[in-house]
C-alpha cells in the first residue's frame, strides 16, 4: 500500500438539468488552502473520473469570496467549459474572472461569463465537414445533395460554417442544419474535420470542435431562440451539454442581428439524442453600435450525483 497519500474531497454533479443521470456529468475537486497538484496528476485525475470536464476548486484566502479554478478533458486543460454552477459569487477561471449567482426562488445558477469573441476571417468549408460527416451528407434531404448548392441551402451562405472564438483557446465551427431531425445524422465517432480546413487568425491557436445545431422556434419580437445541438469531439466523443459552446454560439447570432443595447435569449437543448438531455440558458446583450458583445450570461441547474474521497 502506499504511504502518505493525500486525499481530496469531491463531488459529481449532473449540470443543465433537474433530474439526476441526465445533463452533463462533470467531477469537482476539492484543494485545501496551501495543497497544490501538478498538469500531470490533475491530468491523469480527469482520466480517471472519464467525465467530459473535471474541475480543481481551490479554497480562498480567508474572508474572500474568489476561488481559483482549473478545468480539464480527457486531453488536456482548458480555459472555460461552462459546466460549472455550484461555485462561489466570483470564481477565478483561466478566462479571466467569472461572477457566478443562485436564484433559489427559480433553482437557477447564473454565470457572467468572460469573453473576446472573434468570427475568424475564414469559414470552414462545407465539403469537408461533409466528409467528415458522411451519415449526415447520405440523409440530408435529396435537393441538397448537389455539392454547388450544399452550403447556400443549408445555412443560407456559400461561405461555409463560420469558425467563433468565445475566448483565446476555445473555438467552436457553428454548423447550422436545416432541420432538427437531421441532428440524428451526426456521427458522434466519425473522423475528425481535416485540419487544413481549420484556419483560426494569427495567434489564435486554440482547442476547436464542431457545434451542430438547429432552430427549434424563433420569437424574433421578444428576441428568444430555442435551439437543438449537438458537440462531438473525436478525442473524447460527444458532450451531453457545452456551456462554452452554447455561449458562443448565442454571441455569434445575437452579432449577426447587431441591434444596438438589445438582449436576445436561447435556450439550447442538447444531448438528446445521445439520452441525457440537457438545457442551457444563454443570454447575450449586444452595446449601443450593436456590433460587440456588451455582456454573456450562461444559466442552468445542477444536481448532486455523488461525493466522495479521492486518494493520491
Amino acid at each position: 500500500m502506499m504511504q502518505n497519500s493525500e486525499t481530496f474531497e469531491f463531488v459529481t454533479l449532473d449540470v443543465f438539468t433537474q433530474s439526476r443521470f441526465l445533463g452533463n456529468p462533470l467531477a469537482i475537486v476539492k484543494i485545501p488552502r496551501g495543497q497544490t497538484l501538478d498538469q500531470q496528476l490533475k491530468q491523469q485525475i480527469a482520466r480517471e473520473f472519464n467525465l467530459s470536464e473535471t474541475v480543481f476548486l481551490y479554497e480562498g484566502e480567508s474572508g474572500s469570496s474568489e476561488r481559483k479554478i482549473d478545468i480539464f478533458t480527457l486531453s488536456g486543460e482548458i480555459p472555460f467549459a461552462g459546466g460549472l454552477y455550484q461555485s462561489k459569487p466570483s470564481d477565478n477561471w483561466n478566462a479571466g474572472p467569472i461572477r457566478v449567482r443562485y436564484d433559489g426562488q427559480r433553482d437557477v445558477a447564473e454565470a457572467w461569463i468572460p469573453h473576446n469573441v472573434r468570427i475568424h476571417e475564414t469559414p470552414v468549408p462545407w465539403q469537408s465537414i461533409l466528409r467528415s460527416q458522411q451519415s449526415l451528407h447520405q440523409n440530408l434531404d435529396p435537393s441538397l445533395q448537389k455539392s454547388s448548392e450544399t452550403s447556400e441551402k443549408l445555412d443560407g451562405s456559400d461561405k461555409g460554417c463560420p469558425l467563433v472564438s468565445i475566448v483565446k483557446g476555445m473555438t467552436f465551427i457553428l454548423i447550422k442544419l436545416p432541420r432538427v431531425y437531421d441532428l440524428q445524422s451526426v456521427h458522434a465517432n466519425a473522423p475528425a474535420i481535416n485540419e487544413s480546413a481549420i484556419q483560426v487568425d494569427e495567434g489564435w491557436t486554440s482547442f476547436t470542435a464542431p457545434y451542430y445545431y438547429a432552430i427549434e422556434s424563433e420569437d424574433c419580437e421578444k428576441r428568444q431562440t430555442t435551439l437543438r445541438a449537438r458537440m462531438v469531439e473525436p478525442f473524447v466523443g460527444e458532450d451531453p451539454a457545452t456551456g462554452s459552446a452554447a455561449c458562443t454560439l448565442g454571441a455569434y447570432l445575437a452579432l449577426q442581428r447587431a441591434e444596438g443595447g438589445k438582449t436576445y435569449t436561447f435556450s439550447i437543448n442538447q444531448g438528446v439524442e445521445m439520452g441525457r438531455a440537457s438545457r442551457i440558458g444563454v443570454s447575450v446583450t449586444l452595446d449601443e453600435s450593436g456590433g460587440q458583445i456588451h455582456e454573456v450570461q450562461l444559466s442552468g441547474t445542477a444536481v448532486l450525483a455523488s461525493r466522495g474521497t479521492l486518494m493520491t
